[in-house]
């Protein structure tokens, strides 16, 4: 999947106030990046993206990203969000990540937390979007 498929989702979902075009993220289009989405009856209800990205406070062998992960309103709470995660962390095991972290919206924290994630630092406001705290979770690639 190329990541400007993601967008619309991402627009409708995550950021409605802003253009498709600014939904965009700078690594979309990466060798590293991987997108993943859930479709019904051809079209796309759920997107995540996953970006090869560092944390600045966790040393990890091969750390990704997760970004951009949104279920269309009408299906969230029907565990399409949970398949969707799955499956991008079955496919990044494969290439030995380590360690996947997140900017997570406050309203998503028990999401992640029932998925094993963990939050860490100070909760920071984004613009437009509200109250994040990052999120993360170690794997043993082996």
């Amino acid at each position: 999947m190329k990541g400007f498929e993601t967008l619309p989702l991402r627009q409708k979902i995550l950021k409605p106030f802003a253009s498709e075009a600014e939904c965009a993220y700078p690594d979309d289009n990466y060798p590293t990046t991987f997108h993943f989405a859930l479709f019904l009856d051809g079209d796309i209800k759920g997107v995540s993206t996953f970006i090869q990205q560092e944390h600045p406070d966790f040393p990890a062998r091969t750390p990704y990203r997760l970004r951009g992960m949104a279920v269309d309103k009408d299906l969230q709470g029907q565990g399409l969000g949970k398949k969707l995660l799955a499956k991008g962390i079955e496919h990044l095991t494969t290439l030995e990540c380590d360690f996947i972290w997140f900017n997570a919206r406050e309203v998503a924290f028990p999401f992640y937390e029932s998925l094993g994630f963990t939050l860490y630092g100070p909760m920071f406001d984004l613009p437009q979007i509200g109250p994040h705290k990052v999120m993360y979770k170690r794997f043993d690639p082996r």
